[in-house]
């Protein structure tokens, strides 16, 4: 190994070191508020606790909701629901974690986050070899350090094991199991606005994704009948469309790192309006198509499609918050493995802004925390996203 290279692995680790230290002292410093049922585990405990004590009917009903809240979440700035917004067959994965109280329900939901976490770093490096060159440490302080995987994590959110699930499904797709990573991609329809334009998107190229997608599909919308009756997903899909309208959950366009949040936030827009939704509109058929078509060509690596996928599906989702980004995070290991593993070779300056850019956790808390103009994100994911566009075919990894 020259001089420069472990000059360079030392600067990576450190500064991977410092985003980790970052985020440890964001979660120490939010303990008394998650303590207190501010994080989004709330919603998760709230469908859970109104399936075991036989009120699944009101599972979408927002006054009900706030009633149950109230019993374990003590957020005086909060004068209605945090509302449980996902599809109905997903509030079964949390009846068991009500048989707990409230904060040791979050602390084991959150020791499974981890476990998922670790699982999915594990498997990705043992099925690339690029990933497999790259320290152990650093891989794994990629993850600590991603601001999205920690959001994900202090939230309670479900992102990691959706990711989970989008790593099992890609290493699938490399090993040509195409079946298998349908029912892997249809087993994360608890977000399905993300999932959706995932499948379409790789089933261009491997259509055989759809034969397993299908079935476990048709499945979970059985157990969601099975819960809330016929009537069941279309009050899901009313009560989603009520909540985005309303903005009950305390979501602006502003908050969201998509293409939606950009035209929403452009400079004299009202935000709304019919030319709004128009270049809303325009704008992600022109992103997902383009990306469609370099993916149904199939000259490049599985890894590569499915980065591409993953940055194309935030871009053009109606809905997405920081810890949505954690699908990025196979693709921003490989950026990470690009920087320590090419010996001989200076890496290019805009290599080393973007990496620096997608890792840095001040970057994240200005724009979700002290401004709340996420939106504003959305243009690194632009140029992510025309960088894995420019890529010369065939492509191995998303370099």
């Amino acid at each position: 190994m020259t001089a420069l290279l472990r000059k360079r692995r030392f600067l990576v680790v450190a500064c991977l070191l410092a985003m980790t230290f970052c985020n440890v002292t964001l979660l120490v410093r939010m303990m008394p508020k998650l303590r207190n049922g501010y994080q989004d585990f709330t919603i998760y405990y709230t469908s859970g606790w109104l399936l075991r004590n036989g009120q699944a009917s009101a599972l979408y009903d927002l006054a009900t909701q706030y009633r149950t809240q109230l019993m374990f979440a003590h957020v005086p700035i909060r004068q209605g629901p945090l509302p449980y917004n996902h599809p109905p067959f997903e509030a079964l994965l949390f009846v068991p974690f009500t048989l707990l109280e409230y904060w040791p329900a979050y602390l084991v939901w959150t020791a499974f986050n981890l476990m998922m976490l670790g699982v999915s770093v594990t498997l990705l490096r043992r099925q690339f070899p690029e990933l497999a060159a790259a320290s152990p440490l650093v891989v794994g302080l990629g993850a600590t350090a991603f601001f999205p995987v920690a959001m994900g994590i202090m939230q309670g959110q479900d992102a990691i094991l959706l990711l989970l699930l989008f790593v099992l499904a890609v290493i699938f797709l490399d090993r040509g199991n195409d079946v298998a990573a349908g029912a892997l991609l249809a087993g994360g329809l608890f977000r399905p606005h993300t999932v959706v334009p995932l499948v379409v998107l790789l089933a261009i190229r491997r259509w055989r994704i759809l034969v397993g997608f299908a079935p476990i599909a048709l499945v979970l919308a059985g157990i969601s009948v099975a819960i809330m009756g016929w009537r069941g997903p279309l009050d899901y899909v009313r009560f989603v469309f009520r909540v985005e309208r309303t903005g009950a959950g305390g979501f602006s366009p502003q908050a969201v790192p998509n293409l939606r949040g950009l035209a929403a936030n452009l400079p004299g827009s009202s935000g709304s309006g019919p030319l709004i939704a128009l270049l809303i509109l325009a704008g992600s058929m022109i992103v997902f198509l383009v990306a469609l078509r370099r993916i149904r060509s199939g000259q490049d690596s599985m890894i590569f499609s499915s980065s591409l996928a993953a940055v194309t599906t935030v871009l053009v989702s109606f809905h997405a918050l920081s810890y949505d980004l954690t699908l990025l995070l196979p693709m921003v290991l490989f950026l990470l493995s690009t920087m320590v593993n090419v010996e001989g070779k200076k890496i290019n300056a805009r290599t080393i802004l973007l990496v620096v850019l997608l890792f840095l956790t001040p970057l994240y808390i200005f724009l979700v925390i002290v401004v709340n103009r996420f939106s504003w994100f959305a243009l690194i994911l632009l140029w992510l996203y025309l960088r894995l566009l420019r890529t010369p075919a065939p492509a191995e990894v998303p370099a």
